[in-house]
């Protein structure tokens, strides 16, 4: 198998995982809201009311199309998206319509993100959340790089988010992801996971302490944070065939290869519902002892004006 074989293989793999990820998150009500509150206007520092005449690219936009529905409601009626593959395109249609983005203000196209469809310099804006990291390679992320500087306008900004960057919990994560993939038992529990399980698990302990004369727990409150949201978190970082360690260099570099500003690097705080909200703080704050144990460099955002 030769490498441009080898990386479709990996992309097709990482597209199903995130496939089957989504219609989760899209058929749940409580985890979509978290997803599309994650991003507020005023997070990019561009000009008020920016969104509303530019044109908007979403780069490896998935079934969920939340980016595409955040930028509607910020005044866009210019929207493009692309992913692997045909299969998403109709669940994305569904989920824009459902959040009352008008069907003549998008467009959802297949294509790699490494070659992209469209003119040079096509589009104001360019995202790319989160697919760099879930590449065959790094060479593969720099051509895909190369593609999103390429139909970025002169003055438009390239806006990335490339995952976190070092820490215990980066560190940890090939270990778990190796085991996944060796050991069918785990498998099959990451790939079917839901809060049942987690209910199904406490009542066992529970009963089995009480059956030895020992107090069981309610964990009742425990069982109502582990949501299909923190499910599907799980599934995120362990079924992914791969996790590029992407630096703050890498970007840096690669920004200033194509003639873009200096990055100016993001930071949001996601409110969370689920047991998760106990680390917003920590993955937010990196500058506390205990977060840069867990995160490192913390989560990579990026935003740069293409120079004219």
């Amino acid at each position: 198998m030769n490498k441009n074989t080898n990386e479709v293989a990996i992309n097709e793999e990482t597209r199903d995982v995130y496939h089957a990820q989504h219609q989760r998150i899209v058929n749940d009500n409580k985890a979509m809201i978290r997803f599309l509150n994650m991003v507020q206007e005023e997070y990019f520092g561009l000009p008020e009311n920016y969104f509303k005449t530019a044109k908007v690219l979403d780069a490896g936009c998935g079934d969920t199309a939340k980016l595409l529905i955040r930028f509607s409601e910020f005044g866009c009626t210019d929207l493009a998206g692309i992913d692997l593959g045909n299969e998403y395109i109709s669940v994305a249609s569904k989920n824009l319509i459902k959040h009352k983005v008008s069907a003549n203000t998008f467009q959802l196209f297949s294509g790699s993100i490494d070659a992209l469809p469209f003119e040079d310099e096509s589009f104001d804006f360019v995202c790319c959340h989160g697919v760099l990291l879930h590449l065959a390679s790094i060479e593969q992320a720099q051509r895909a790089f190369s593609e999103l500087a390429r139909v970025t306008r002169k003055d438009g900004y390239l806006y990335v988010v490339g995952g976190v960057y070092g820490g215990l919990v980066e560190f940890v994560l090939p270990t778990i992801r190796q085991y996944y993939q060796s050991n069918s038992e785990f498998k099959k529990l990451i790939d079917e996971v839901s809060p049942n399980n987690f209910k199904n698990l406490f009542d066992f302990v529970n009963k089995e302490l009480e059956s030895r004369g020992q107090t069981g727990i309610d964990l009742s409150f425990i069982e109502e944070m582990l949501d299909v949201d923190f499910c599907t978190t799980l599934q995120n970082l362990i079924q992914a065939p791969v996790r590029l360690a992407l630096s703050k260099v890498f970007f840096e570099n690669e920004f200033h290869k194509y003639d873009f500003e200096k990055p100016k690097r993001l930071r949001r705080y996601v409110t969370r519902d689920n047991i998760r909200k106990y680390l917003s703080p920590l993955h937010f704050n990196l500058n506390h002892p205990i977060s840069k144990i867990l995160y490192g460099d913390g989560n990579l955002e990026f935003i740069s004006r293409k120079k004219s």
